[in-house]
């Protein structure tokens, strides 16, 4: 599916994950790589703050809306919720505020970056593929480019003051940055969940 750097530059500016993409993609999103604290496994985390790293506030919200609604079981709420107005570069400050709030665990969310990436296309005669290459060699566009977003998700006990859940994901062609979100978080919360971090 086609997309171009319009697509690309709207994700980096916005959410850094984009303000509403202008095609409609075909999203899927994979984890790329997962970790867990061996020790912390069963934790079972029952009250969790769901961060968006964003200078947006509306994307937060929106993002922050999206992933909370995944942790099926644990009370997740969104961080905009618990923490108002206050500046979430305060690292001691929001640390003090979800714990006197009887927050155990904090679920933080961040796009690492975006990227565009080309991908081969398929013919089956060489007559179809070699007309194809030909005329791709003078039009660019005639390539096709999915738009990744990367994401990087990260689940801390407050209780203990350690990470005990880390997760990569990669999105590729999102339609738009709620779509973007609410398949990560799903992602995330399938594999959070399997190890019962989250009650």
């Amino acid at each position: 599916m086609k997309t171009g750097s319009v697509i690309k530059t709207a994700i980096a500016a916005g959410l850094t994950i984009g303000v509403a993409l202008a095609t409609v993609g075909c999203a899927t999103t994979d984890m790329t790589s997962t970790w867990t604290d061996p020790s912390a496994k069963g934790a079972e985390l029952s009250k969790v703050a769901v961060v968006c790293m964003t200078k947006d506030a509306g994307l937060r919200r929106m993002a922050e809306d999206a992933a909370a609604s995944q942790l099926q079981g644990a009370q997740a709420v969104p961080s905009y919720q618990a923490l108002g107005d206050t500046d979430l570069k305060d690292k001691e400050l929001v640390k003090t505020k979800l714990k006197e709030q009887g927050f155990q665990g904090v679920l933080v969310m961040r796009v690492a970056r975006v990227t565009e990436q080309v991908d081969p296309v398929a013919y089956g005669s060489f007559d179809a593929y070699y007309g194809w290459a030909g005329d791709a060699m003078y039009d660019p566009g005639l390539l096709q480019t999915n738009t990744v977003v990367h994401a990087v998700s990260n689940l801390y006990s407050l209780i203990d003051n350690k990470l005990i859940w880390s997760g990569t994901s990669q999105t590729f062609d999102p339609a738009s940055a709620h779509s973007f979100m609410v398949d990560v978080s799903k992602a995330v919360a399938k594999s959070v969940q399997k190890d019962r971090l989250v009650l």
